[in-house]
């Protein structure tokens, strides 16, 4: 008995001593008399990789090691605000005067601000604003997405956390504001020209609120087109209300190569190499500045350079050795963005020559495209939901694409048609670009109709698209009051 007593206790010692610390049961009369209990936590050293200990043992997280490119690619975004305005002397000079003539002395007065997309419009105006010694209320109304022009006035009072009693009402209680403040305030409104309608009466009245001598409005209307107060409201020059003009020419090669090289000095550490090549930072400008002047496109080209110089740099480093290397810090060179990078870029951005062509048609010209997409459409329903490259090859009449435009003018309510004969010189303006086609057409058998000739009378004529289906919906996708008709 003693023997196999003595047998099983050993065979009990070498199971327990195989089994984890972690399902080993702990005897109750330890746990009565309070004797140190062996836990995973206590007994074996936990081994966390990437981290290091203090003087008492404690076990502190590692900071990550951020990217070099991380905060050059944050001060490259086009949403984040510029250390400080570069070049615009003379537009700054004006604004200044005009904030200190309307809003600072608690009167009213107008600005009208145009130019071309990118050309620091709104963030020299916001700059100016904080800069100003007198505090006054100031707010930033974008008009796209509103769908009735008459919105505006319900928009400006909530924007100011003046909200109108009701809809019918949002009129006279911002007229009741304007010569009742205490003090002047500014608005500001982003893409104004989207408040054009059929007779312009919301505008001409801004515009007069504006004017007015006991008035506190100080307005400030920011859109790209160069003549719109010359072309859609000439009756501001005949009641005294037109707008003081300022307009924002294209960036040149020099004022984007300050401004690019003003963002990464700003976070650039002393005595480090640029991250940015100055070639290939004046590569990206000179691209631009021949394009558009657009400083935003030229921040996506730099940021989308680093991206790619990043990734580059991830493919050709070395690997180490994780037990040689546990713990530590492997030194690797930054990566650097150089022409390649931004040629490449530039490439992939511009697209091929007919969607540049396509892009660059005025909003009129794209409306005429979007009535023919959308007869094609209704044309091709019947047979299949999903567009075809036969779709391309559609002849659709002069007179329903004229219909279908005006339908579509008067449903979006930004712009009024223009005539029919104003409608026949866009599509021969259209057929010179090398966009659409027009052909004569003749009633055949069954009164199907035919191509007879390139020449005939407007009504006889039909049109029809020179370029691919696919590339004119994706140049109207981007714009975005018409992508939703689409």
């Amino acid at each position: 008995m003693p023997a196999a007593r003595s047998d099983r206790a050993s065979i009990r010692r070498k199971a327990l001593a195989e089994t984890p610390l972690s399902r080993q049961q702990i005897p109750t009369d330890q746990l009565k008399v309070g004797l140190p209990t062996t836990t995973l936590k206590t007994t074996f050293a936990v081994t966390k990789h990437a981290s290091q200990t203090d003087t008492s043992g404690k076990y502190v997280k590692a900071k990550k090691v951020a990217s070099p490119f991380s905060a050059t690619k944050t001060v490259l975004h086009r949403s984040t605000a510029a250390p400080q305005i570069i070049g615009r002397e003379a537009e700054q000079d004006a604004i200044r005067k005009f904030l200190q003539m309307t809003v600072e002395n608690g009167r009213g007065g107008s600005m009208y601000i145009s130019g071309n997309p990118g050309t620091g419009k709104t963030a020299c105006l916001q700059a100016l604003i904080k800069q100003s010694n007198v505090g006054f209320p100031s707010v930033l109304v974008n008009c796209v997405p509103l769908t009735r022009p008459g919105q505006i006035y319900a928009a400006i009072l909530d924007a100011l956390n003046k909200p109108a009693a009701s809809a019918d009402s949002a009129l006279s209680d911002l007229e009741y504001l304007v010569f009742n403040s205490k003090c002047g305030f500014l608005v500001i409104l982003d893409e104004v020209d989207s408040l054009l309608g059929a007779r312009q009466e919301v505008l001409y009245r801004l515009f007069e609120l504006a004017a007015h001598p006991d008035s506190r409005l100080a307005l400030v209307g920011i859109a790209n087109a160069l003549d719109l107060t010359d072309r859609f409201l000439p009756r501001l020059q005949a009641r005294n209300c037109e707008p003081l003009l300022l307009n924002f020419n294209p960036y040149q090669i020099k004022d984007i190569v300050a401004i690019l090289q003003s963002r990464l000095d700003f976070v650039a550490a002393k005595d480090t190499e640029p991250i940015i090549q100055k070639a290939a930072l004046e590569l990206c400008a000179r691209k631009v500045a021949a394009t558009s002047g657009d400083l935003r496109k030229a921040l996506d080209v730099c940021r989308q350079a680093m991206e790619s110089a990043e990734a580059d740099a991830k493919k050709k480093k070395p690997k180490v050795d994780k037990e040689n290397a546990a713990g530590a810090d492997v030194p690797t060179a930054a990566p650097k963005v150089t022409i390649m990078h931004i040629a490449k870029v530039l490439t992939s951005l511009n697209g091929s020559p007919i969607a540049q062509k396509l892009n660059a048609l005025n909003f009129q010209q794209k409306l005429v495209l979007c009535a023919y997409v959308s007869l094609s459409r209704k044309d091709t329903s019947s047979a299949t939901s999903v567009p075809s490259k036969k779709s391309a090859a559609n002849i659709i009449a002069v007179a329903s694409l004229y219909a279908e435009y005006t339908s579509i003018s008067n449903r979006l309510n930004m712009l009024a048609p223009v005539t029919r004969t104003e409608f026949l010189d866009l599509v021969a303006m259209m057929e010179t670009q090398g966009v659409l086609a027009i052909e004569a057409t003749k009633a055949g058998r069954r009164g199907r109709r035919r191509i007879v000739a390139s020449t005939g009378a407007a009504d006889d004529r039909a049109v029809r698209l020179a370029v691919d289906d696919a590339d004119v919906r994706r140049a109207l996708e981007q714009t975005p009051a018409l992508a939703p008709l689409l």
